[in-house]
């Protein structure tokens, strides 16, 4: 089997490009969804939708479900409960170019985490697509001007999107360990659901000594975004693309995240593309096919 595939690049980028979205909306809706409601919500419509379509399989999938509960736990835990309301929060108190930056250091966890969990070996060329890629990253967060890294001062935002990076690369690592004979569509619903009920306590306490949910046309349609686009569409085509070529190599498409944003703030926030975007664009694109090429290395374990 194929562990680098062209086709798999099309789902993950696809799904970069919705989360890019859930940043934009994110960072608008800030005062008026707090962090923890916002995930709730999106995650126990995500389940409900899910399990209209994928209650015929759960009886046959069940035995899977009970064998791997641990591992299905830990993906809700990390992809669901933890890392959106770590990054909502993020988006309270620290600033896009920040964020952008950190997110970004998540390939390089992947690849550090596949190597101690999955005993992944990692070749020259990945390593050099993810260096690349960072560099196109670094080009558009700092609008061409790559002296600003140098001045970057870190908030409590930083922090807690430090530790949603981290979280996602954990995530990523989970996904690659999902057991084949598990619908992907149920697995979703599962995940989704107990992610939902981690998140219900939280959430209530939230609503009691922080900020309650209400109940406006904005909102509204924030919380349809991030339910249909930003989870269902995004997290079945990133389960999709990581499950083909790996946490490793799939982790290098985040890059992709402050190109979409750079475009979606052209067409809904009427800022203009300049020239260091498309620079960094193609050190992006550079940096991805460097990072799906097959390693010499054969992994550990392999026959």
């Amino acid at each position: 089997m194929k562990n680098n595939s062209f086709f798999a690049y099309f789902p993950l980028a696809l799904a970069t490009l919705c989360w890019g979205g859930n940043v934009v909306i994110g960072r608008a809706v800030r005062g008026d969804l707090p962090p923890l409601g916002l995930s709730f919500w999106r995650w126990l419509f995500c389940c409900l939708i899910l399990l209209f379509f994928t209650a015929p399989k759960l009886k046959q999938n069940l035995p899977v479900i009970k064998e791997h509960w641990k591992l299905l736990l830990a993906m809700a835990a990390t992809g669901i409960s933890a890392f959106n309301p770590l990054q909502y929060q993020a988006l309270h108190s620290t600033t896009a170019i920040n964020t952008t930056l950190i997110l970004a250091t998540c390939p390089a966890i992947m690849a550090l985490l596949s190597m101690i969990i999955l005993k992944e070996r990692i070749g020259l060329a990945q390593i050099a697509g993810i260096v690349v890629s960072f560099v196109g990253v670094a080009i558009v967060i700092t609008s061409g001007d790559l002296s600003k890294l140098a001045s970057l001062h870190f908030s409590m935002g930083d922090v807690w999107m430090i530790c949603a990076a981290i979280v996602w690369a954990l995530y990523s690592i989970t996904v690659k360990m999902r057991p084949p004979a598990l619908d992907p569509l149920v697995m979703l619903m599962v995940i989704t659901g107990v992610g939902a009920l981690i998140l219900l306590p939280l959430y209530i306490w939230e609503t009691y000594t922080y900020q309650a949910v209400t109940i406006t046309p904005t909102n509204v349609a924030a919380i349809i975004y991030v339910t249909l686009i930003a989870s269902l569409l995004a997290y079945v085509s990133w389960n999709k693309g990581v499950g083909m070529i790996g946490p490793s190599k799939a982790g290098v498409t985040i890059h992709l995240m402050p190109v979409w944003v750079a475009i979606l703030a052209y067409f809904f926030l009427g800022e203009r593309l300049q020239s260091y975007h498309f620079l960094g664009i193609a050190f992006i694109a550079l940096g991805i096919v460097l990072n799906s090429r097959r390693p010499n290395l054969r992994q550990h374990g392999s026959a």
